[in-house]
This record gives C-alpha cells, structure tokens and sequence, in this order.
C-alpha cells in the first residue's frame, strides 16, 4: 500500500500514486523515487527506513477508506519533473505532508 501514515499509524498524511507524493493538497508535492522523498526543489525531506515495522494499525480498515477517500479527490495527476539535489531540506516531513 502507498499510504503515508503517523508514526502512531493513526492518521493518513499522504499518498504515493506512482512515484508522486500526495499530501495535504490535493496536488503533487514531490517524488519519492530511489527510496528517497523529495520536495519539488529536489532537496530531500526524507529517507524510507531500513526497519519495517510488521504491526498493522488497529484501524487499517478506517486507514484504508480515508486514504480511497483522498485519492478519490485528487484532479491533478501530472507529476513534475524533479531535478535530485544532494542537500536537505530544513522542513519536517510531517509539515511537508500536512501544508496547506
């Protein structure tokens, strides 16, 4: 699944549909490609981890609906070319997802 959840594992923050990252807006955001999240400057935001958690949220089922709901809104499905930089962003990427 492409849903981007809390570290709870309690609410949706975003979606990956195809290598573009959904947050907040209902627009892309960014790419994640080569196990890295990026903003649309190229500067990376965040990493996937090496550890996998195997828990499942105790709400996958409301998870699931909310994140079919969000993806069921989205218009804009042109993803932006984005150029990699080897620099960090400053912002958090729970801010990245959760701007307006």
């Amino acid at each position: 699944l492409n849903v981007i959840v809390d570290i709870s594992q309690q609410i949706v923050l975003g979606i990956i549909l195809g290598n573009c990252i959904y947050g907040a807006p209902n627009k892309p955001i960014g790419k994640y490609f080569h196990d890295v999240f990026r903003k649309k400057n190229g500067k990376i935001i965040a990493k996937l981890g090496e550890k996998i958690s195997s828990k499942k949220p105790n709400n996958e089922a409301d998870i699931l609906f909310t994140a079919w709901k969000r993806l069921s809104k989205l218009n804009d499905h042109v993803c932006p070319w984005i150029e990699e930089k080897e620099g960090w962003t400053k912002e958090i990427f729970v801010d990245f997802l959760t701007e307006k």
